[in-house]
């Protein structure tokens, strides 16, 4: 006959791992939703693919994340630094200033037109955590501080230049999200965007549709099959 395990026993057993083994778990789950995102979107990836992309029970995910949508921010948070990542690699051998800021407003406005789930979670991870901000605008402010040197961005202060560009970003991306875009909608935003930033209409709109340099091959899917 099975004996009933103690109350304290119980509470024990479902209490989450403390330290590493916790912080170990919780990265596994994240770097496992970011998998699953990249492969179906945001939007389609369930819990428990989540969880058996990740090595880990159902129920160990409820230790770590209250909801599904809780989880889908962290790891979109996550996902767009890898994205900004991706895209300043994309660009790299792109020289012209003018053209780099260009190509990361297009690529922004563009994960969230093909990618909704995990554009709206990115405007939430945005307003809440100022991580992704700084972060994001470290690569601007080289671009555009490079591209005053040059005399070929003109603008008055960098805190308003990037304003200018992330908050443009962030309103496109809200505009797609609502349905009021169609596929020109990045580019026509990003030549606007260099227009604020003191290029010429007509070259402008020039630089803003030239074809994007290819992102970095995706990192390949691994599984990890360990049981937390």
């Amino acid at each position: 006959m099975l004996r009933r395990m103690p109350r304290h026993a119980r509470a024990s057993a479902r209490r989450p791992p403390a330290g590493g083994v916790r912080a170990r778990t919780r990265a596994l789950l994240l770097d496992a939703a970011v998998r699953v995102f990249a492969r179906k979107g945001a939007g389609a990836a369930a819990i428990h693919e989540i969880a058996a992309e990740a090595g880990v029970a159902n129920g160990t995910f409820y230790n770590y994340f209250r909801t599904r949508e809780e989880l889908v921010e962290a790891a979109s948070l996550r996902l767009a630094e890898r994205f900004d990542d991706d895209v300043a690699v994309s660009r790299a051998a792109v020289d012209d200033p003018a053209e780099r800021v260009a190509i990361g407003t297009r690529r922004f406005v563009g994960r969230a037109m093909h990618d909704p789930t995990w554009g709206a979670a990115l405007l939430r991870v945005w307003a809440s955590s100022p991580v992704l901000g700084v972060r994001a605008a470290r690569g601007l402010l080289a671009d555009l501080r490079t591209g005053r040197r040059r005399g070929r961005l003109r603008f008055p202060s960098e805190t308003a230049a990037v304003d200018l560009v992330q908050g443009t970003v962030l309103s496109a991306m809200r505009t797609v999200l609502e349905g009021r875009a169609d596929g020109a909608h990045a580019s026509a935003v990003a030549a606007l965007v260099l227009r604020g930033l003191g290029v010429g209409a007509s070259e402008a709109d020039e630089i803003a549709g030239r074809p994007l340099p290819p992102l970095p091959p995706a990192v390949p899917v691994h599984t990890n099959r360990r049981r937390a």
